[in-house]
């Protein structure tokens, strides 16, 4: 009887350990799979694609230590591929937005702030002190970023928003706080933020023919003409802070795959040669 118990503990003993091999030679071909597939992706340049395959194997066979540990060389390959194709494009692309900046450049003068505030550039020929009347003046920050400065003169409107009108179609920007408003001798003024004026440029450059503008208050609103001189100035104010924007976008990503390069290249220089499989 003993001998027929210990012949079937044995015979499951067996068949156990020889589930487990075939399992784990299961998941090494699994691994070895896909460790291949991000070998070929990254010979054919597919560095992105080979990236994402490299991650699905990590995710998906955390057991298969040493096959995820050489797989550490074709991670930095990747990066080091898609960093140096990332640095060319982007090379482009920010020699392309330097120029359109460049271009505009000479359009704008910058006007330094007093008491520590941030500065600011405005189209040639405009006055920062023509804030005098009900108008507004379109500015690019230093940063820039395109905002506006509304003012109503001798009234309290409660001012909230501006409104650009083109006969039945019109575009406003976020309302703001009252607490943004400055108030002085009875005139209200306030700085409208990028986040306040989202799809505002765009929006005037497919309406050439807005001819209105509209100081929104909570008590009242105040109309302005909105002429060709004025229209021009918000243009310009817009494309410039566009083409500033894109500079920097391009500076920044550039800068990253720069990073990428180097990291990448530090990790072939001090990971181990993958073991023979």
């Amino acid at each position: 009887m003993l001998n027929a118990i210990n012949k079937t503990l044995i015979a499951s003993v067996v068949a156990a350990a020889c589930s487990l091999a075939a399992c784990s030679d299961k998941e090494h071909d699994g691994a070895m799979a896909l460790y291949q597939a991000a070998e070929s992706g990254i010979g054919e340049a597919r560095y992105s694609e080979a990236l994402a395959t490299l991650d699905t194997l990590n995710a998906r066979y955390p057991e298969q230590t040493q096959v995820r540990r050489d797989a550490l060389r074709l991670r930095a390959l990747a990066m080091q591929g898609l960093a140096l194709d990332s640095i060319s494009a982007g090379s482009e692309a920010l020699a392309a937005a330097t120029i359109d900046r460049e271009a505009r450049d000479p359009e704008f003068r910058h006007v330094d702030s007093s008491v520590g505030l941030e500065g600011y550039f405005l189209p040639k020929g405009v006055d920062e002190k023509v804030m005098m009347g009900t108008c507004i003046q379109p500015r690019v920050s230093d940063k820039g970023f395109f905002y506006i400065v509304a003012n109503v003169q001798g009234r309290s409107i409660g001012l909230r928003a501006i409104e650009f009108v083109d006969g039945a179609e019109s575009a406003s920007s976020a309302d703001i706080s009252t607490a943004r408003i400055i108030r002085v001798e009875g005139s209200e003024s306030a700085s409208f933020n990028p986040e306040d004026l989202e799809g505002i440029g765009e929006w005037l450059l497919a309406h050439p023919g807005a001819s209105k503008i509209v100081l929104k208050g909570s008590k009242s609103n105040a109309s302005v003409k909105l002429d060709a001189k004025m229209r021009s100035q918000l243009v310009k104010c817009y494309e410039y802070s566009r083409a500033l924007q894109a500079q920097r976008l391009a500076s920044l990503k550039r800068e990253k795959y720069e990073r990428m390069l180097a990291t990448a290249r530090y990790q072939l220089a001090n990971l181990p040669a993958p073991e023979q499989k």
